[in-house]
């Protein structure tokens, strides 16, 4: 019986060695406190501190209505979240999301990474994941009559 063929060692262990990699970052990012996920513990955001330093630091290029925001280089968030939304996405989930674009902006796009740090980030990412698309989803449930919604 033959054993595989060069090719397909070459693809395992191309594989194996990958994800040895990712272990090792995984497992460095752990030990060195950098596990989190930046999120606020629950209650321990302030949500209007949140929405003031998004005025101030994002407002300019996002449109988000209970900031009274109206910018016109990023997304519009509400209308970005409002899926999330309709699908339920945990509200944890959702601040850690937002949380990530802080940090980790589209590379392609024209948001400088940790426009906002910190207790601020936080703070903001809590505050976006609160109001982001809440009304344009109830809305569209409304318009739609949508009466469920995924678990």
């Amino acid at each position: 019986m033959a054993g595989p063929a060069a090719g397909e060692v070459a693809i395992v262990s191309g594989v194996i060695r990958s994800v040895a990699v990712l272990l090792v970052v995984v497992v460095a990012a752990f030990a060195s406190g950098c596990g989190g996920s930046g999120v606020a513990a629950p209650g321990q955001a302030d949500l209007a501190n949140g929405k003031k330093v998004f005025q101030a630091s994002c407002g300019g290029c996002h449109i988000l209505a209970d900031a009274g925001t109206h910018g016109t280089i990023g997304p519009n968030l509400d209308d970005a979240a409002v899926g999330d939304r309709m699908s339920n996405l945990n509200p944890s989930s959702f601040e850690a999301l937002v949380r990530n674009q802080i940090s980790e902006p589209d590379p392609d796009g024209k948001m400088p990474a940790n426009v906002v740090t910190g207790k601020d980030a936080q703070d903001v990412a809590a505050y976006v994941a609160s109001v982001a698309g809440v009304a344009l989803a109830k809305q569209e449930r409304q318009q739609y009559d949508v009466t469920t919604t995924p678990q």
